[in-house]
C-alpha cells in the first residue's frame, strides 16, 4: 500500500465507524414512546381522518394553526394515524428513517460541493461530511420526539435544493436547466416542512461564493429569483394560515439574545439541551462536568481538523463558511424562549463539511471521528439515563403513569392538578385522553382538586395519587410513584 493509498484509507475507516457508532447510538430510540405534542398531533389528526377531510385540505387550512407545516405536521401526523395507527415504535422507525435520508442528503450535498469546488476524493469528502452529520448529538431529539420530524425533513429538501444549485454552477446543457426547475419544487417542500427554509435563497448565495467569486451568469439569477419568489408567496400563505400565540416563539431583541447566542456556541460544540439546563437549573457541578465532557473533545476535533487542513480551503471560504452557520441559525437567535440544539442542524452542515475536506487526506480523521463519536455518546446516553428534567426520562416516566392508569380501567370524567407543569407536560391532556379512550373534555386540568368529583393529582415529589380516597371512590387505582 502507497502513501497515498494509506492517507485515504483512514478518512474512508473513520466514516465506516461513525457509521457504525451512529446506527448503535440511535438504534435505541425505537423503544421511546410517544409523549407530548405527539398526543396532540395523533388526536387532532385522527378526527381529521374520522370526518373524512380531504387531504389537500392540509395545506389550505379553514382554521388557523400555531405553524403552517402541512408536510411535516398536519399531513405527516393524518399519514401516521392512518397507516401506522400511532404505534410509537413503528412512529419512531420512520423518525430514524428520515434521519438516514437527511443523512445521505447531507453527503450529496457535500460530493456536489466538492465537484464544484473541483476537490480531489470528493467521494470521501462526501462519506466523511454524512458520516460526522448524523453522529452529531443535535439529532437528539427528531429521533427521539416523533413531533420533530420536521427537522429532518427540513434538512432533507433543503440539502437537495442546495445539491442541485451545485451541481448547476459548472454544468451545462439540458441538465443545468432541468437542475433549475427542480430548486423552486425542492424549496417549496422545505418551506412545507418547517419555515426556517425560508433562508435558504440566502444560503445559496454563500453557497456560490464559497464555490467561485466570478459573477452568476443570468440563468444563475432567474433561478435564484424563482426561489425567492416561491419565498414571497410562502410568506403571504403563511400570514394568511396562522395565528401564532405563543409566547415561547415570540421573536425580539433584549438579553435573551445574548443567551440564545450562547446555545448556539454550545450546540455547535454538540452539549445537550439539557447538560445545560442542568448546569443553569439543577446541579451545577455535575452540569458542567457533563458540558465538559461533550464539548472538550468535539472541540479538539474541530482543532485538529482546522490545524490540519487550514491552507486547503481560501480565506473568503472560511468566511463563508462562518457568514452560512450565522445565517442558518439566524432566527434562533431572537427567540425569547424556546432553544433546542436541533436549531442547529442546517448551521452546521457546511463547518462539517469543511471539516470533512480538512481530514480528507488526513490520518488523523480516525482520531477526529473517535473524539466526534465520545462526544455524541456521552451526550445522549447521558439525557437518556437522566431523571426529570431529562426529557426522554421524562417520556419514560409519562408511559409508566399511563401504563398504570390503562391496567386499572379508569374512566372518566375528571379532573387533574398539576403542580409541576413541565413534569405533566409529557402526559398532558391529550395523553391521558388518547390512551384511556376518552375526550379531551372529559378531562379538566387545573392547579387545584375540585371540592366534588375525582382528582388526579401530581405532586412536586414525582408521586400522583387520587382524591378523594380511592376507597370512597370505587377506583381501585393505588398511588404511585412515576
Amino acid at each position: 500500500m502507497n502513501q497515498n493509498e494509506r492517507t485515504s484509507f483512514f478518512p474512508v475507516l473513520a466514516a465506516l465507524l461513525l457509521l457504525l457508532s451512529a446506527s448503535a447510538m440511535w438504534w435505541p430510540a425505537l423503544r421511546t414512546p410517544l409523549w407530548g405534542d405527539d398526543y396532540v398531533f395523533l388526536h387532532a389528526a385522527r378526527v381529521t381522518n374520522a370526518l373524512g377531510a380531504p387531504w389537500w385540505s392540509d395545506f389550505w387550512p379553514t382554521s388557523p394553526p400555531r405553524f403552517w407545516r402541512p408536510l411535516s405536521q398536519e399531513g405527516y401526523w393524518r399519514w401516521v394515524d392512518a397507516f401506522l395507527g400511532g404505534r410509537s415504535r413503528a412512529v419512531h422507525g420512520v423518525s430514524l428513517g428520515l434521519h438516514a435520508l437527511a443523512t445521505l442528503a447531507v453527503a450529496l450535498f457535500a460530493f456536489r460541493l466538492a465537484r464544484a469546488c473541483q476537490w480531489q476524493r470528493s467521494l470521501t469528502v462526501a462519506a466523511l461530511s454524512g458520516a460526522v452529520h448524523g453522529t452529531l448529538t443535535m439529532h437528539l431529539l427528531p429521533v427521539h420526539w416523533a413531533s420533530a420530524a420536521n427537522n429532518a425533513l427540513l434538512t432533507l429538501f433543503t440539502m437537495l435544493l442546495m445539491s442541485a444549485w451545485a451541481a448547476t454552477i459548472h454544468m451545462s446543457g439540458r441538465r443545468r436547466y432541468m437542475l433549475y426547475a427542480s430548486l423552486p419544487i425542492w424549496l417549496g417542500l422545505a418551506l412545507l416542512s418547517k419555515e426556517s427554509a425560508a433562508l435558504s435563497p440566502a444560503l445559496m448565495v454563500l453557497v456560490r461564493l464559497f464555490v467561485s467569486t466570478r459573477l452568476p451568469d443570468r440563468h444563475e439569477i432567474v433561478a435564484w429569483a424563482a426561489c425567492v419568489c416561491v419565498v414571497l408567496v410562502w410568506l403571504l400563505l403563511r400570514e394568511r394560515f396562522t395565528e401564532n400565540t405563543d409566547a415561547s416563539y415570540a421573536m425580539g431583541l433584549g438579553g435573551h439574545v445574548f443567551r440564545n447566542a450562547a446555545a448556539f456556541g454550545a450546540w455547535m460544540l454538540n452539549v445537550p439541551r439539557e447538560a445545560l439546563r442542568m448546569a443553569v437549573e439543577g446541579e451545577r457541578l455535575r452540569g458542567a462536568a457533563w458540558i465538559a465532557a461533550t464539548s472538550l473533545p468535539m472541540l479538539t476535533a474541530w482543532c485538529i481538523a482546522v490545524w490540519r487542513g487550514h491552507l486547503l480551503l481560501r480565506k473568503w471560504q472560511w468566511l463563508c463558511i462562518t457568514a452560512f452557520a450565522v445565517t442558518a441559525y439566524a432566527p434562533y437567535f431572537l427567540f425569547a424562549w424556546n432553544s433546542y440544539e436541533y436549531y442547529a442542524a442546517i448551521a452546521v452542515i457546511l463547518p462539517v463539511i469543511a471539516l470533512a475536506r480538512c481530514l480528507a487526506r488526513s490520518r488523523a480523521a480516525l482520531l477526529v471521528a473517535g473524539l466526534i463519536s465520545a462526544s455524541s455518546w456521552i451526550a445522549v446516553e447521558g439525557t437518556r439515563q437522566l431523571e426529570h428534567p431529562g426529557l426522554i426520562g421524562r417520556a419514560h416516566e409519562a408511559e409508566t403513569l399511563l401504563l398504570a392508569l390503562q391496567m386499572q380501567g379508569v374512566s372518566g370524567p375528571f379532573n387533574v392538578s398539576v403542580v409541576d407543569s413541565q413534569r405533566f407536560y409529557a402526559i398532558g391532556q391529550m395523553g391521558l385522553a388518547w390512551r384511556l379512550g376518552l375526550s379531551p373534555e372529559q378531562i379538566q386540568v387545573g392547579g387545584d382538586c375540585p371540592a366534588i368529583g375525582h382528582c388526579l393529582e401530581f405532586s412536586l415529589d414525582g408521586r400522583w395519587r387520587w382524591r378523594p380516597d380511592p376507597s370512597e371512590t370505587g377506583i381501585a387505582v393505588p398511588p404511585a410513584a412515576l
